[in-house]
């Protein structure tokens, strides 16, 4: 919260919308672990092997949640990439 302007209702409610996003997350998480990821469906006579859906649910949030922190300001770079003022490159460099 400290990076917001906590007087701004719509950035305190993306920041609200994302807590909530997260503990969706992990409950979904804490119910899939790697034992079930795929599950066993009886239909009858049928018998067959599908992901979890809770999987693809997780995805799904995953994703709203990096486009609300990109919309907040809050992304980061992925692991092991450095800024290009790091690595020493100039603009010059693309040309």
């Amino acid at each position: 919260m400290e990076q917001i302007d906590v007087s701004n209702p719509v950035q305190v409610e993306k920041v609200e919308r994302y807590c909530t996003l997260a503990n969706v997350y992990y409950s979904l998480e804490k119910k899939v672990n790697s034992k079930n990821i795929l599950t066993e469906i009886k239909n009858g006579s049928q018998k067959y092997i599908k992901t979890n859906p809770a999987v693809s649910e997780m995805a799904k949030i995953n994703a709203q949640m990096i486009n609300l922190s990109k919309d907040m300001g809050l992304s980061a770079p992925p692991p092991g990439v450095k800024a290009l003022a790091e690595v020493g490159y100039k603009e010059s460099d693309l040309i």
